[in-house]
Parts: structure tokens; sequence; C-alpha cells
């Protein structure tokens, strides 16, 4: 497909889930510097007001659609807040959405044995059904302004590491969804663009949000391990969506984990065994 994309168009229209917090604050943060047409949506209605605030003062205009994101009456209201709110403001096409990025989420810490099925399908709504359901709404949107959505991963949806197996079933399964959604617009010739972007380690209260299995705790072995900024998190994104970039992995694990997977699943299978005490796994009792 090619067309101009969506963010070097100037004033793009950007909806953004998870945004009162790390990645999702920076990214706002990152498109109001380009004057972008915001809509911001996140389940804190102060911490969500003060990220809009501040991206008005920096260029953008920006509305809030505050809320549970897996509540389907809030995911109604933030496509269609995207659609009216701007659709008298050129250059977007009347009811267009540039950009949409699925970034609410939330971490799960647990062996999987000791992971409640409830937890488990409380962490799928909001990690993928919640994306599923938002990209289903606003592709006529998307489709309008020849788009692009954006599927905020993690490493987590390439390699699965002990007591992270409900996050990362997670991820898998949006990875999934993202492959053969990608694969059905272009084999239907429809204008939408779809990027998966995986960061590492970030700096954001992804531990301090997640949830817990019994027996479990948040810590996460890879103490004194690097990690990205949200705001490096946040540039990368905008340059693969300037790019047209399928998918970018954000760090050297996620790249070697992935080149280690393709090379040998034992070997990626050893290195996970032995990384187990490390990352929190009790020890067996023989």
């Amino acid at each position: 497909m090619n067309r101009l994309p969506a963010v070097a168009r100037r004033s793009p229209v950007i909806v953004i889930t998870g945004a009162s917090t790390g990645i999702g604050r920076a990214l706002a943060f990152a498109w109001a510097a380009r004057a972008a047409r915001l809509v911001l949506n996140a389940r804190s209605v102060d911490a969500l007001e003060e990220v809009a605030a501040t991206c008005r003062v920096r260029g953008a205009d920006a509305v809030v659609v505050p809320g549970d994101i897996t509540s389907a009456a809030v995911q109604e209201a933030l496509v269609e807040g995207a659609r009216t709110h701007f659709q008298s403001n050129p250059p977007s096409p009347a009811g267009g959405i540039d950009v949409l990025v699925n970034n609410a989420g939330v971490g799960l810490y647990g062996t999987v044995d000791a992971i409640a099925p409830a937890m488990l399908r409380e962490v799928f709504e909001l990690n993928v059904v919640a994306p599923l359901r938002v990209t289903q709404l606003a592709l006529p949107a998307l489709e309008a302004a020849r788009g692009t959505v954006v599927m905020m991963s993690s490493i987590a949806g390439l390699v699965a590491m002990p007591r992270t197996g409900g996050y990362a079933a997670t991820k898998f399964a949006l990875e999934a969804l993202s492959w053969s959604l990608r694969a059905e617009l272009e084999a239907q010739g429809r204008p939408v663009r779809l990027c998966v972007v995986r960061p590492g380690l970030t700096e954001t209260p992804f531990a301090e949000n997640a949830r817990v299995a019994e027996g479990s705790s948040t810590r996460s072995g890879m103490q004194g391990v690097p990690r990205m900024s949200a705001e490096e998190v946040a540039q990368a994104t905008l340059r693969a969506v300037d790019r047209g970039d399928p998918e970018v992995n954000l760090t050297f694990a996620a790249r070697a984990m992935t080149a280690l997977g393709r090379l040998s699943r034992p070997a990626l299978r050893a290195v996970l065994t032995r990384m187990a005490p490390r990352l929190g796994v009790p020890r067996g009792r023989g």
C-alpha cells in the first residue's frame, strides 16, 4: 500500500489506550509535540486529565474518554469520540482515525500451577479482548484515514519466561491476532497498516500494577538489567509508524531470544530452565 504515513500529515488523529502512565503517557507527549489531535483513555480520571492538560500546553488538541477499556460502553465511546470530535477539522478525512494505539495492559506474575483461572480471564480481557474489540470498532475510521493500528506487545509475545506464562499467553494471543489481521487486511486491499511493537524491560509502573498469583511476587529477578525509558519506546513507536514497519523489537534481549528460538528450541528451553531460579521459581524438593 503506497501512501503517506499517517503521522507525516499535519495534526493526525491519534487514539491511545492506557494513556495515563508509562508508555501510553510518553506516546501522548511524543505525538503532542507534533500537534496531534489526541483521544486518550485510561481508568484514572485525574491522571488522564493531567496528561491531556500537558499535551495541550505542548501544542496538541486533546480529549479524554476515561473508563475501563474492557467495558463495551467505554470501547464504543472511545471510537465514537475519535470519529466525531475532530470531524469538522481537516486534514484527516471526516470521522477518520490516523493511528490507534492499543497500549492498555496489565502484567501477571506467578508459576503456571498457581494462576487462578479467574485472574487469567481478567488479564485476557484487558490484554487481548479489549484491543481486539477496539480495533474492530475503529477499522472503518482507520480505513477512511488510511491509518495504522499499533499493538503494544512485548518480548513476552515471543518467549515465555518462567513465572510469566500467564502474561506471555496474552501477548502470544495478541501476536496471533495481529498476524492474522495484517494478512486479512492486505488480502482484502483495505488501506490499514498494522505495527506490532515489542518493548523489553521498561521503566514504567508495570510491576506495581501487575496481578500476582497466590504465593508469588512481582520480583522479576532481573534487577540490574538495563531498562528502556518509556520515552525511548514512544519515539521508537513513532518512527515505526512513520516508516510503516510491520513490527519492531526494541531490545537486544528481544532480538537475541527471537533468534535463539528460531535456531534451536532445545537451546532456548535450556536457557529458560537455568534462568528459572533467578526469576523466582522455587527449586525442586529432590
